[in-house]
């Protein structure tokens, strides 16, 4: 009779059987796996080796053209006639002549000596122009009403602009020189102002002033200029209190 293996010796071993088969699948899994991998790297490497040959062949055909290049650069090179190319100095002589006639012409002296620089005085244009300014801007100033130069001048004066304001009492003087309150409107910048000279002139300006004043009384009375004086300087007052024609020498 055959021996009998015991049952759990017997299962020990099936089970032992079942790994072994397990692993050998597993490690022919891993075969079949490395099989493709290295399938994939060949077809890698046959790409590589394929694209290398394309740039292989463009290099080759690159050089091809640039040495066709080379050739043909050389035989153009070989046709020029560098005695036909001597010819061009006489143009170079043409050149020459025509700078130094460019540098005698007369219109080009001209021109350069009619531009002005920054350093000439302005044109007479210019000063014309400044001119017929001037003169619009005193037509302006003569149109204006005597009151409103009076306050002009006078706000000149407040603010010390003393030479804008003479030149209003000025030009009040000169267009109307009858009237006593413009020669002591003068009078009084004059006297702000004190200057040299300046008091001397405003005694001047307010004695003119006083010699008008007394002039149209007396044109307007009938009476003589100094009595009229007389007669102020005794109370300031007109009341033939002094004078030839006062009334107590009656």
């Amino acid at each position: 009779m055959a021996k009998k293996v015991p049952q759990d010796i017997a299962f020990r071993l099936a089970q032992k059987a079942k790994d072994a088969d397990k692993k050998i699948k597993a490690a022919e899994k891993k075969a079949q796996q490395a099989e493709k991998k290295a399938a994939a790297a060949d077809k890698k490497i046959k790409a590589a080796e394929k694209k290398a040959k394309q740039a292989e062949k463009k290099a080759k055909e690159a050089a091809e053209k640039s040495e066709e290049v080379s050739e043909a650069l050389d035989d153009d090179f070989d046709d020029i006639d560098f005695d036909e190319l001597d010819d061009f100095d006489d143009f170079d002589d043409f050149d020459d002549e025509k700078g130094e006639d460019t540098t005698d012409d007369p219109g080009s002296v001209g021109e350069s000596e009619s531009q002005p620089t920054e350093s000439e005085p302005r044109s007479t244009v210019e000063k014309e122009g400044d001119d017929d300014l001037d003169a619009l801007m005193k037509e302006a100033s003569a149109s204006e009403e005597s009151d409103v130069k009076v306050a002009r001048a006078n706000k000149l004066t407040q603010e010390g602009d003393f030479a804008g304001a003479l030149e209003i009492w000025k030009e009040l003087t000169a267009n109307e020189g009858n009237d006593p309150a413009n020669w002591r409107g003068l009078a009084a910048v004059l006297e702000s102002r004190d200057a040299d000279g300046d008091a001397e002139k405003a005694r001047t300006a307010r004695g003119h002033a006083d010699r008008i004043e007394t002039q149209a009384i007396a044109e307007a009375t009938g009476r003589k200029m100094e009595d009229i004086i007389a007669d102020l300087l005794d109370d300031g007052i007109l009341n033939f209190s002094a004078g030839s024609d006062a009334k107590d020498q009656e």
